[in-house]
């Protein structure tokens, strides 16, 4: 699993600058692009077979001991069903329909409450299938001065009351992945 890469450059701890991201320069260029919400959740990954779950792993980040030794990406681990840690997820999985999901592995993000907080307000745990293409789209800008202003202007369209976007995740035809969150930008909240 590869770290979706923020399209533009920071400086230092910073927010983002209007310069690319090291390997962002022409992202967008002659692309089939999708941009989604970006949620505040958990992300996890399904394994489905005939509409059925039959696997739920949870995203694993490396520990600074690994990020010395350069591994970078995270990774999936198994999300044991019983487990108080995992509770949750599990929960968010299971409230999820398959109805129609082809047999496969499909990343999502786990939201809802207790989980990251719930900054949706929402009533229910559920996990929507980003992989899948199951995210909520925009009409999202992709320049740096664009985003700064229309970013922290945004309402979440996954749930009835206003409340503020985490960011955008854009998506290729050909899987690549980018991201912006309204944290990003320094001073704009």
């Amino acid at each position: 699993m590869e770290k979706i890469k923020t399209l533009f450059d920071r400086e230092g701890h910073g927010g983002v600058i209007d310069r690319p991201a090291e390997g962002m320069e022409g992202w967008f260029d002659g692309a089939e692009v999708t941009a989604s919400e970006k949620l505040d959740g958990t992300n996890v990954r399904l394994t489905v077979r005939k509409g059925q779950l039959m696997r739920l792993e949870k995203r694993r980040n490396p520990s600074k001991v690994q990020k010395k030794q350069r591994i970078v990406d995270p990774w999936y681990i198994d999300a044991v069903e019983g487990d108080p840690a995992d509770k949750y997820i599990w929960d968010a999985a299971c409230n999820t329909s398959l109805e129609g999901v082809p047999d496969g592995e499909w990343s999502g993000e786990a939201i809802g409450p207790k989980i990251q907080g719930n900054p949706l307000d929402l009533s229910v745990r559920y996990v929507v299938l980003f992989s899948l293409g199951r995210a909520t789209e925009v009409d999202a800008p992709t320049s740096y001065d664009e985003l700064r202003e229309w970013l922290p202007k945004q309402k979440s369209y996954m749930v009835a009351s206003p409340r503020p976007i985490e960011g955008v995740v854009w998506v290729r035809g050909d899987g690549a992945m980018a991201k912006i969150k309204v944290k990003d930008f320094k001073g704009v909240e």
